[in-house]
């Protein structure tokens, strides 16, 4: 075999094992196991963790909510003050996803098909939220229903009304960010608010078919800088 074969052989072999790699790494992280059907609420206790180590829950649709816009459903998940929920995928039926009770660290969890919202916030305090991402949200995906701040890094959404919504008339100060994400198809706006305390900032993130990246803040509150527009 001369040299100029060897090469040949060698460039074709590299391309096909590429080839495998790719197929195989699509094809793990596109498909997975069946749902953990979720009947009652699960609590994740003060301080507490809760790692799913990647598994993926669906709420029962007869004692959690369908995951439609239907109001009064209850959440899959509900943390308590400074609790963790990690490496989750929360399939379809979604009921209401994941309530927080105060300050919550969210890293890693995904909502394939978001249901009446992804998250609450129920009492003040900070939810962090880290990696992951939220699909086909009709309407909201993250609701504001008390004081507080949330902070969202390297998340993905797509098929949205609105990433973030503070409670519709509400008047207590809410600060939401968003940093190094990628939003898209979005019906409303990225953040949201009618309270006219409360701010918002968007930094490094791209965005397409976006109407607007804030909406309903006073004059001088919102701010933005290193977005790229796709």
């Amino acid at each position: 075999m001369n040299t100029s074969t060897a090469k040949v052989l060698k460039k074709g072999m590299g391309i096909f094992l590429s080839g495998m790699l790719v197929a195989l790494f699509v094809g793990n992280y596109s498909a997975h196991a069946a749902p953990e059907v979720v009947s009652k609420t699960i609590l994740v206790k003060a301080g507490e963790v809760y790692d799913g180590k990647g598994k993926t829950v669906a709420a029962d649709p007869k004692t959690l909510g369908d995951g439609s816009q239907a109001e009064a459903q209850k959440p899959i998940f509900k943390l308590e003050n400074g609790a963790t929920l990690k490496n989750v995928i929360i399939a379809a039926p979604a009921a209401d996803g994941v309530h927080v009770y105060g300050n919550g660290t969210i890293s890693n969890v995904t909502w394939e098909d978001v249901g009446e919202d992804a998250l609450t916030l129920k009492e003040k305090g900070t939810v962090n939220i880290t990696g992951g991402g939220a699909f086909h949200a009709y309407d909201k995906v993250f609701q504001i229903n008390a004081e507080g701040t949330i902070n969202i890094k390297n998340f993905r959404a797509d098929d949205i009304g609105k990433l973030v919504r503070q409670l519709g008339g509400s008047t207590f100060r809410v600060n939401m960010t968003l940093d190094n994400s990628d939003i898209s198809n979005v019906k409303d706006s990225i953040l949201r608010s009618d309270g006219p305390n409360s701010t918002a900032k968007i930094t490094n993130t791209r965005y397409h078919n976006v109407p607007q990246l804030f909406k309903g803040f006073k004059s001088g509150n919102t701010s933005e800088s290193g977005n790229t527009k796709y």
